[in-house]
């Protein structure tokens, strides 16, 4: 395993990480919890030293699986949790007012079993509640009580986390958290600001939500309750079959996997420093530890980067 350090945190983190959403159980098809701790023992042993969490996980479940597991290693790992989803009502609306976000994090702490998180990120808050709850002034207040050893964002598109970056006069946002892969180019200006600003960047669904590990075939659905039902469209698979194809030779010219190509892309991308594909089994999680150190030629990343891919 490769080691980076994570912009201006100075944290020293496994370049590839686990993203612990899989092992909440809900959303990806379900997670037999003895497979779960399987994989998180596997990626230990393969040198993983970040684990991406949220208390939203599986309501609850993903933070405690971390937290068994990092018994008597807690201070060799380094914890990434996220709150701001209500996750306690039906539609799992947002809340990011201070007090809220105050007990998300003590509950969050009590399940993962420890008095401190490495990096505690704000889970996707729009323009509207990054003005109206005043949210980066919690984040400050969560770092000066030594909670939280380092703040940041967890988001989606660009524009908010752009609004985001336009009001940070303090540099309170130290780590940021965006979907990026060869598919997925919505970020692409977001990732660029922060290597301006020495923002360490976790990159979240490196593997297109498994669509880039091969596994899957154009004009794959997903099941009632898949996450990836609703975005996986007919339409979208035609949209991207140019794309697929640019890959499948990229494949074929590197020798590498679909999965350890598309994780070296993000890997070689400037201003990234840790991917956190997810894995519910240990073959999964040795799976993505094998693209650890791998960076693709520039005429390879140049074709990649040409791909049309989608915005949202």
């Amino acid at each position: 395993m490769k080691y980076q350090i994570l912009g201006k945190t100075g944290l020293k983190v496994s370049e590839v990480g686990f993203g612990a959403w899989g092992i909440g159980g809900k959303g990806w098809g379900g997670c037999i919890e003895e497979d779960a701790r399987a994989a998180l023992d596997k990626a230990w042993e393969l040198g993983v030293n970040l684990f991406d969490t949220c208390d939203a996980y599986g309501d609850g479940l993903s933070e405690r699986l971390i937290g068994e597991f990092l018994q008597g290693k807690r201070e060799q790992a380094i914890v990434v949790t996220k709150g701001g989803t209500n996750f306690r009502v039906p539609e799992r609306s947002k809340n990011f007012e201070r007090d809220y976000l105050m007990m998300c994090l003590d509950e969050s702490l009590e399940r993962l079993r420890t008095d401190y998180v490495d990096i505690y990120l704000l889970h996707v808050p729009d323009a509207g509640w990054q003005e109206k709850g005043r949210v980066l002034d919690t984040l400050k207040e969560m770092k000066d009580s030594g909670k939280v050893k380092h703040p940041g964002l967890a988001m989606w598109g660009a524009a908010d986390t752009l609004h985001a970056f336009e009001i940070d006069k303090e540099g309170v946002i130290e780590v940021l958290e965006c979907p990026f892969n060869i598919l997925n180019k919505s970020n692409l200006d977001v990732v660029k600001i922060a290597k301006e600003r020495n923002i360490g960047v976790l990159t979240s669904q490196p593997l297109a939500s498994g669509i880039l590990t091969g596994k899957y075939q154009p004009g794959t659905t997903f099941p009632e309750g898949d996450n990836r039902q609703g975005f996986w469209t007919k339409e979208r698979w035609e949209s991207l079959m140019g794309d697929l194809e640019v890959i499948k030779d990229c494949v074929r010219e590197t020798g590498l996997t679909w999965g350890e190509l598309a994780l070296a892309y993000n890997l070689s991308y400037p201003g990234i420093q840790c991917v956190i594909p997810g894995a519910k089994n240990p073959t999964q999680a040795e799976k993505n530890t094998e693209a650890s150190g791998k960076r693709l030629e520039e005429r390879i990343m140049k074709r990649l980067m040409e791909t049309k891919g989608f915005v949202f």
